[in-house]
């Protein structure tokens, strides 16, 4: 992983919150919700956002995102919102989704957030940054796809 400051940056979402219970399952599904429903015409999907600003609830809430364009209208059902300016540790991740971000996803919080010195989680924020899949033969399905955890830290 690698640690970069990022500065605060605003985005366009689908927004549903979910329990954290089943989220690896409803998640996904959202995700297929979304692209059947056509929002994906208003929102490609670069990121996925999961806010749980008082960690530790049963709920977070988790946006499907694009970079806000201000000159565009906001139609209805799509919010906008601004991630924080923070430090973040970006953690890569390949192949074909939603298995290989869960597997790295469960790395981090099993094995890197328990083991960091010097370190510790910053707030209630995990994005998931997407490329773009059309670069890949088999799109996000594909064993080369490449996305990005990322996850706000301050030292301690």
């Amino acid at each position: 992983y690698k640690i970069v400051k990022k500065e605060a940056f605003t985005v366009i979402a689908n927004a549903k919150t979910f329990p954290y219970e089943g989220a690896k399952e409803s998640v996904p599904q959202f995700w297929q919700e979304h692209f059947q429903s056509g929002k994906s015409a208003v929102v490609c999907g670069w990121y996925g956002i999961n806010i749980d600003l008082e960690m530790g609830q049963e709920n977070f809430e988790y946006l499907i995102a694009d970079p806000y364009n201000p000159q565009k209208e906001v139609p209805e059902g799509f919010e906008i919102r601004t991630i924080p300016a923070f430090e973040w540790a970006v953690f890569p991740c390949r192949g074909a989704m939603p298995t290989a971000l869960q597997d790295v996803n469960t790395k981090i919080y099993t094995e890197w957030l328990p083991a960091l010195k010097e370190y510790e989680f910053a707030a209630g924020y995990c994005v998931e940054y997407y490329d773009d899949p059309t670069k890949y033969e088999k799109g996000t399905l594909d064993e080369n796809y490449y996305c990005e955890i990322w996850i706000p830290i301050k030292k301690k």
